[in-house]
């Protein structure tokens, strides 16, 4: 029996495509064309892609369930680990290019700031993730590295409230440049709710209807066919 795995096409298409951002971002940051304010620009998108990446994370167990696709599950890990990457990306940004990595003045100036305390909460559960995330640790932490790796949950959630809190207007009273927090938090929540033990159960249950359903269906027009085939034979043999 060969010992290859086999090939997941999607894995590649995800390790092909994430970089492309990235490339954009400093294409556009080394060309001058990154808006007046290049560092804001640079940290916002780098922090935009980071929670696309962290919901499309969220969204492989929910795909799967809805439409039984295994080899989306397969991609949890690689999209978990861009997702550290850009967050990484985002926060080096803020701190390297903005303050030259002088901690102190930039804990100075942002540590009274909640939306700066959500978003190192953020990345610090999304650090743990992606140390872990090998399968050694999976090994070593048994039980706990399933209890561990719920963390990617509450970096989803912290991840939308820092950019809630990050944009420019009131979000209780739905003013301003909001529709970014809004859609990033609709589909969290729509994911969240898809993960719920008794979701999951009733879409398994309806994706069983429905294959019966299909089977039955696809049965009835064989015997169909199998019925009409003797007619068809003694047609085609009938003498002229």
């Amino acid at each position: 029996m060969s010992n290859v795995k086999a090939v997941n096409p999607l894995r590649r298409a995800v390790h092909f495509l994430a970089p492309l951002p990235l490339i954009l971002l400093a294409g556009a940051y080394f060309t001058g064309n990154l808006t007046i304010n290049p560092i804001q620009a640079a940290a916002q998108w780098s922090g935009d892609i980071a929670i696309i990446f962290l919901l499309l994370t969220l969204a492989c167990s929910p795909i799967n369930t809805l439409f039984d696709i295994p080899l989306v599950l397969k991609l949890r890990r690689p999209l978990g680990l861009w997702t550290f990457y850009y967050a990484t990306l985002h926060l080096l940004i803020n701190v390297g290019l903005d303050y030259r990595f002088d901690f102190r003045l930039f804990r100075i100036d942002n540590m009274d700031k909640p939306y700066i305390l959500w978003g190192l909460l953020t990345i610090t559960a999304l650090m743990l993730l992606a140390l872990t995330s090998r399968k050694w640790w999976k090994k070593t932490l048994g039980k706990g590295w399933k209890k561990l790796h719920k963390l990617v949950y509450l970096a989803g959630v912290t991840a939308v409230i820092h950019l809630a809190l990050v944009v420019k207007g009131n979000l209780l009273e739905l003013k301003g440049d909001l529709w970014k927090p809004l859609t990033a938090g609709v589909i969290l929540v729509i994911l969240l709710i898809l993960r719920l033990p008794f979701v999951k159960s009733w879409i398994s249950i309806q994706r069983q209807k429905r294959r019966t359903a299909l089977a039955v269906k696809a049965k009835a027009v064989e015997a169909d066919a199998t019925e009409l085939e003797p007619v068809v034979i003694q047609e085609e043999i009938k003498p002229r």
